[in-house]
Order: C-alpha cells, then sequence, then structure tokens
C-alpha cells in the first residue's frame, strides 16, 4: 500500500513539475519537483522499487521536456542509488540534518549539470553564477516539498477497492 501511495504522489508531483515549473520559475530558474521526491523514495522505500520509480518517472518528465533527453534520467537514478546506499547513516528525524542533506544533494546534481552545460556554453562563469542560485532555490522548494511528502507520508489515507 506504502509503495501504491508513493506512487500516487510521484504522479501528483510529476503533474506539478509540468504544470506549475514556469509559474516557480525566478530569473529563469526552475525547481526540479522531482529531486526531492526521488529522495523521499530512496529513504523509504527498497532500492528495486525506488530506482524503478525515480528511472520511470524521471523518464516520463523528459518525454515533456527533452532539452537533456536521458541525462536528468541518469542523474535521477545516481541519485537514487547513492541516496539509498548511504541513507542510514544520517538521523532522518533532525530538521537540520535534512536540510543538510537536501543541500549536498541538490550540490551534486548541480554541479554535474553544470559540468554538462560549460562545455556547451559561451559563459561558464556566468552559468556558474547561476547554478550557485538554483542550488539555494532548488534547496528551499525541495526542503518544502519533503516536508509535504512526510506530511502526507503521515496521514492515514487508505485505498478501498
Amino acid at each position: 500500500m506504502k509503495n501504491f501511495k508513493l506512487f500516487l504522489l510521484g504522479l501528483i508531483i510529476l503533474f506539478f513539475s509540468l504544470a506549475y515549473t514556469n509559474e516557480m520559475s525566478m530569473y529563469q530558474i526552475t525547481p526540479s519537483f522531482l529531486l526531492p521526491w526521488v529522495i523521499y523514495i530512496s529513504i523509504r522505500l527498497e532500492y528495486k522499487v525506488c530506482v524503478s520509480y525515480a528511472f520511470f518517472f524521471s523518464l516520463a518528465n523528459e518525454l515533456f521536456n527533452p532539452q537533456l533527453l536521458g541525462f536528468t534520467t541518469i542523474l535521477y537514478v545516481l541519485i537514487t542509488h547513492f541516496t539509498n546506499l548511504y541513507h542510514e547513516s544520517f538521523n532522518k528525524e533532525k530538521v537540520s540534518t535534512i536540510i543538510v542533506s537536501l543541500f549536498c544533494l541538490n550540490i551534486a546534481f548541480y554541479t554535474i549539470q553544470w559540468l554538462y552545460f560549460s562545455f556547451s556554453s559561451q559563459e561558464p562563469w556566468f552559468l556558474l553564477q547561476k547554478t550557485g542560485i538554483t542550488i539555494i532555490y532548488s534547496t528551499v522548494t525541495s526542503c518544502a516539498i519533503l516536508f509535504v511528502l512526510y506530511f502526507v507520508d503521515k496521514l492515514k489515507i487508505s485505498f478501498h477497492a
């Protein structure tokens, strides 16, 4: 039942990321709504399920945003793998630990994207400044989305056939 509820949450987040990311953008910086969901399922689910969910939803996201076809899918699967592998060493009940780990994962995600874009960009230093702002903005939105996911997961929602 938990897998189905997290799958439905993934569909809702995918819908919001496709429909409302342009309204949430600041200075042409759009946060990734799927990144906190991928981190959350990596903590809550077993390895095979979370990797397959991350692959499916990131591939569905890339079908609607094809500028980096395949690249962010690989990044989401890697983030899922490493989060699932190393999440036991963190105290998940402390808010500060969650924020620091989200900040570190956002740094990893957007630094790899910066490296990819810096090879094709004419101004890598401007891109580095924009990546720094993106990391901070995405960390704030990731924290908000992750706390909403924790709240929804604590609710006793059941599906009856």
